[in-house]
């Protein structure tokens, strides 16, 4: 009978080792022990127990030729050869079963075809997947409580830091030497290139060129001691790219704050934030962050055409941000949201596109540029509206106040949490992962708070009030003067990027038929204030396709309806008997209905649109009017002379005795008229 025997290791330490060998020659003794026929020795060298048998190069092997028949039972050494999981173990002893291969352990005792043996079996596959994460929770406890420490546990140093020491003792340090060829370290071009951000407000494909220009190395270049700094072995890139630039800029280690593990794919991996010697300020950090978000923001990119409102317009129903575009073959260009284009954002997770309304750019940026120009060349007006935003009534002081002392109790609360995590902690209740979990969340909402209680204090401080307006007022002055004289577009633009906080697409319904509404916050302060002065307006865009809000005249009634029913003109007309000409006439107030036509419209209206009334002439003229008859047949109906009829819808005359009677049979006659319910 022969056998198979399986060997492995999942290591390249445990293969310096020689367990291989170790498992290997263990096998040959116990096969000549046992006078068993080896057909082959199937050996996995440096793969993990996590991955499934039929997925390993010799487990594939094994499988095929268990699949044939050739050997009868599998040999290994111990159990959690096969695999470190208890799933994996169980599925490979079945699949091993399924073609008539039993397996053996040489170093543990269990049969398989027992029950008793069936349960080791199982025993013995939990306790290797037990073993596996006791190993690794070790490892894990061990690598975290290096990193609280310092230590710098591996990969590449980031630019600008060299390497000290090795393993436990290995931290980084600011990198001093002079690159060669240059008179500057890479720290020196760390600050550089932050410098550049911060200060100078550069993009970071200028700063790339700059650095190209210069003829820096990159930050991707081969270093000559790659095992000594930490540096890279070998050469990725010979040019600098706005890519690596802008990774550079958000890395927070250069501020002197390194977060281990935030590259882990294991969503509950503990963050670890140490400290470690900082290239730049904090300050002239969260300075380029800032330029770097307004970069991003009003980059113009790859645009072909200026468009005034380029990045400024966002979508009130998935977030995204509205794209200028001209449609070919037209004059017209306009603004969509990019949610529109392909499934992103909100609608995105399930697949579908942003049901906004693309918004017409020269009607939107004519509006938002009337608006500027208003408030720069009339400023009393707008000033008058600040002061009185500024200056709260009573009943708006009290509620500000209260709403301080709300967040300063939230803030005290924060501390009493912390005080309750600990105790937890100290009683065993919880572990220390959970404890650092709990202290971050704290902290950041903390934070929060105190951000909060900073703008709520200096919205109530009096004389930051008076600041704050005498800042809008420097600012409508500083404007104000560039006006003078023709505007070129970049002068236009700059001055919205000052002065328009944010604008905001909605989609808005009326009279069952949608609508788009623009939602523009001006702000009158400098782009950095804490709490800038914002003065909200909000406008409908106008559209061939709004209804009209009051309904004045019967062509009124007619758009309404037929808005709300979503209907062309030509279905209108279509169902009056009329041509599409005739409705857009009646529609534009270019002409009114004959009488004719009116039984078909209150039909189709759902409505008699002529106002209530008591009087005999008029209600006489609106019965004749709902039967669409002339004055001579109403008059024939009636049983009266068409001259008395003339008479009475003038209001010289009433109808009496027996004519009141015939009168009032014909208007009943026409009130009866069943209309459709609208």
């Amino acid at each position: 009978m022969a056998v198979g025997v399986y060997l492995r290791v999942s290591t390249e330490e445990q293969r310096e080792r020689q367990s291989i060998a170790t498992q290997r020659d263990f096998g040959v003794r116990y096969c000549d022990l046992h006078q068993m026929p080896v057909y082959e020795t199937y050996s996995d060298d440096g793969l993990s127990g996590t991955i499934p048998l039929e997925l390993r190069p010799a487990g594939i092997r094994l499988l095929n030729d268990a699949r044939q028949r050739k050997f009868e039972q599998l040999l290994v050494f111990k159990l959690d050869r096969l695999g470190r999981d208890t799933r994996l173990i169980l599925n490979a002893v079945a699949e091993l079963e399924k073609y008539g291969v039993r397996v053996r352990s040489m170093t543990e005792e269990f049969d398989t075809a027992t029950a008793t043996g069936r349960l080791m079996l199982t025993m013995l596959s939990g306790f290797a997947a037990h073993e596996r994460e006791l190993i690794r929770e070790r490892s894990v406890a061990g690598t975290n409580r290096l990193a609280e420490e310092g230590a710098w546990l591996g990969g590449i140093v980031p630019y600008g830091y060299r390497k000290q020491g090795e393993k436990r003792d290995a931290r980084i340090a600011i990198s001093t030497d002079p690159i060669p060829g240059f008179d500057l370290s890479e720290a020196d071009v760390v600050s550089t290139i932050f410098r550049m951000s911060a200060v100078e407000r550069k993009s970071c494909q200028r700063i790339a060129d700059h650095l190209n220009r210069a003829c820096i190395p990159c930050g991707s270049a081969a270093s000559a001691n790659p095992s000594r700094d930490g540096k890279r072995n070998r050469r990725m890139a010979a040019v600098w790219r706005p890519s690596h630039v802008r990774n550079m800029i958000v890395n927070r280690t250069y501020m002197g704050e390194h977060v281990f593990g935030k590259r882990t794919k294991n969503q509950n991996r503990r963050l670890i934030v140490r400290a470690v010697p900082p290239i730049v300020s904090e300050q002239i950090f969260q300075a380029a962050q800032q330029v770097l978000k307004a970069n991003r923001i009003i980059c113009r990119g790859n645009a072909r055409e200026p468009f005034l409102l380029r990045s400024l317009i966002k979508c009130g129903l998935c977030g995204l941000t509205f794209s200028g575009m001209r449609m070919k073959a037209q004059r017209e260009y306009y603004y969509r949201c990019n949610g529109r284009q392909c499934a992103r954002g909100l609608y995105g997770l399930s697949g579908k596109k942003c049901p906004s309304k693309s918004l017409n750019g020269e009607y939107v940026e004519r509006l938002v540029w009337a608006d500027i120009e208003s408030f720069l060349r009339n400023p009393g007006e707008l000033l008058e509206r600040l002061r009185e935003r500024v200056n709260m009534r009573e009943g708006e002081l009290q509620r500000r106040q209260k709403e301080l002392a709300d967040l300063a109790e939230r803030l005290q609360q924060k501390t009493i949490e912390t005080d309750r995590v600990l105790a937890l902690f100290r009683r065993g209740r919880i572990d220390e992962a959970t404890l650092d979990q709990q202290l971050d969340l704290i902290r950041a909402e903390s934070d929060s708070l105190q951000v909060e209680i900073k703008t709520a204090t200096r919205a109530l401080s009096a004389e930051d009030r008076v600041a704050r307006l005498q800042s809008a007022e420097a600012l409508l002055a500083t404007l104000r003067s560039r006006l003078e004289g023709p505007i070129p577009f970049e002068l236009k633009r700059k001055i919205v990027e000052i002065l328009v906080e944010r604008v905001q697409a909605n989609i808005v319904e009326r009279f069952g038929v949608q609508q788009s509404e623009l939602l523009i916050a001006y702000r009158f302060n400098e782009p950095d204030e804490p709490a800038p002065l914002i003065l909200p307006r909000s406008y409908r865009m106008a559209s061939r396709s709004r209804p009209p809000d009051d309904l004045n005249t019967l062509g009124d009634h007619l758009r309404r309806r037929r808005l709300v029913l979503r209907l062309l003109q030509r279905h209108v007309a279509e169902q009056i008997g009329v041509t599409k000409a005739t409705v857009h006439n009646w529609e534009t107030n270019r002409s009114n209905p004959s009488f004719r036509d009116m039984p078909a419209i209150i039909r189709f209206l759902g409505y008699d649109p002529t106002p209530a009334s008591t009087e005999w002439a008029v209600r006489l003229v609106q019965a004749r009017t709902r039967l669409g008859l002339s004055q001579k047949e109403s008059a024939h109906r009636i049983g009266v002379d068409p001259s008395t009829l003339a008479r009475w819808e003038r209001g010289d005359r009433e109808p009496k005795r027996d004519l009141a009677g015939l009168a009032s049979t014909f208007l009943t006659t026409a009130e009866a008229v069943s209309l459709p319910t609208s």
